[in-house]
């Protein structure tokens, strides 16, 4: 894993330090070209044109040679509601510091703000993008880079919600579609239907992005094999992070914050293998992880922190290891359908955990228990959760605990710890 993000960054840095050839001006006045569609007809292979700031509305842009196309004082793009605004559709293409707005809209047409496709080593980079159907849209590309661009959708979900609006109107922030080798960096997406989606994505990384308030996921992504997600922060979405029909994930560092809702979470696993889930924080979302069809996945070191449920894991989830992560002050830890534990809890910290020490060697003498008789109750009667904090359902719990009967006998920590592991 880690030499695939070393090659990753080495294919980057090289696309961005390569040499340009000419420079081409384009402004109101004064410059050569008034239009950028004449200046990129006029450019050669290498060459950089440089639009200064201005309105430009000039349809759908394609771009089928090698340049780089710089914004000089914000230029806006404008899509006024009918085009696609710019579209690539070369190799060693660079586009940057320009506004896009109010690309067209079609329920046939993948229409976008920035569509790149079938093209190999292109940057996007320091871009702003407001209002658009689909904002960026890459499509059979490799060896991309989507750096530092502010994305911000016209699906406000407040609002919506109160009209009665549904998510099929709206496009994604950052489309993926069969692609690889591709790297999305340090941006920041609000108010789209997905903020990032990866369908048959490949080898690719999601570093250091904030993506929240969209209508539906963060991120969403499905058969994307051999994927690499850092140091992100996915907060009130409709869901948080939907990973699905995958294997080999790698997710590390990032930040589940606030996604609330009747069925939302802050990371789904649907059909995952072979994947690692360490260093993130579950804090304050309705289902910390919901976990279906997982397996063999290492979920190690992380906090799941004042969640409604910490973890629902379901009974086709099987051979995952959970170990050194800190539960605290959820309201429940584990649930799971199952009368049975394929999986292992080893060595977690549970804020609730009433056991003792006496050897102090920093491990719970009596094993703990994650499941409680009210948290099945609740995952099979949900109208049951009225009850909650009641001192009847402290009793049951209780009860179950000392003679177990309806939660699985089996699902335990051995070696509970007796303070919060610090990873």
């Amino acid at each position: 894993m880690k030499n695939l993000f070393i090659l990753i960054v080495f294919i980057f840095t090289s696309n961005i330090l390569q040499s340009y050839g000419d420079k081409l001006f384009v402004c109101d006045s004064g410059c050569k070209f008034s239009s950028i569609k004449e200046a990129l007809s006029y450019a050669e292979e290498g060459d950089t044109v440089i639009v200064k700031g201005g309105v430009y509305r000039e349809g759908n842009i394609v771009i089928t040679k090698p340049v780089t196309l710089v914004g000089m004082d914000n230029p806006v793009l404008d899509g006024e509601g009918k085009y696609e605004i710019i579209t690539v559709k070369a190799d060693d293409v660079t586009i940057e510091g320009f506004i896009f707005k109010n690309s067209g809209k079609s329920y046939i047409e993948d229409i976008a703000a920035l569509k790149v496709s079938s093209s190999k080593r292109c940057v996007i980079k320091n871009n702003k993008f407001f209002g658009n159907f689909w904002a960026v849209y890459l499509a059979r590309t490799k060896e991309c880079l989507i750096s530092e661009n502010k994305i911000k959708g016209p699906a406000k979900r407040r609002k919506l919600a109160e009209k009665g609006v549904t998510e099929t109107g709206f496009g994604n922030g950052i489309h993926l579609w069969y692609c690889r080798f591709i790297s999305v960096e340090n941006n920041y997406i609000s108010n789209h239907r997905d903020g990032i989606y990866f369908e048959f994505v490949k080898d690719s990384v999601i570093i250091g992005n904030l993506s929240e308030s969209n209508l539906r996921y963060g991120l969403h992504f499905m058969f994307s094999h051999r994927n690499v997600y850092i140091n992100n922060v996915f907060r009130y979405n409709g869901a948080g992070v939907a990973v699905m029909y995958t294997k080999k994930v790698h997710m590390e560092g990032n930040i589940f914050e606030f996604n609330w809702g009747p069925a939302t979470f802050g990371l789904l696993l649907k059909d995952i293998t072979d994947s690692e889930i360490l260093h993130n924080k579950f804090y304050k979302n309705t289902t910390g992880i919901f976990s279906d069809n997982t397996i063999r996945t290492k979920i190690y070191e992380n906090d799941f922190i004042e969640n409604g449920w910490a973890l629902k894991i379901y009974s086709n989830s099987t051979d995952n290891i959970i170990k050194h992560n800190n539960f605290i002050e959820n309201t429940f830890n584990v649930v799971t359908n199952s009368f049975h534990n394929p999986n292992r809890y080893y060595e977690n910290y549970w804020s609730d955990y009433k056991g003792f020490d006496l050897d102090r060697d920093g491990i719970g003498d009596i094993p703990y228990r994650p499941v409680s008789l009210f948290g099945y109750f609740t995952e099979n009667y949900p109208q049951s959760i009225i009850l909650s904090r009641s001192f009847f359902v402290y009793l049951l719990d209780l009860i179950e605990r000392t003679f177990p009967m309806l939660i699985p006998e089996t699902l335990k920590d051995e070696r509970p710890l007796m303070r919060k592991y610090e990873w």
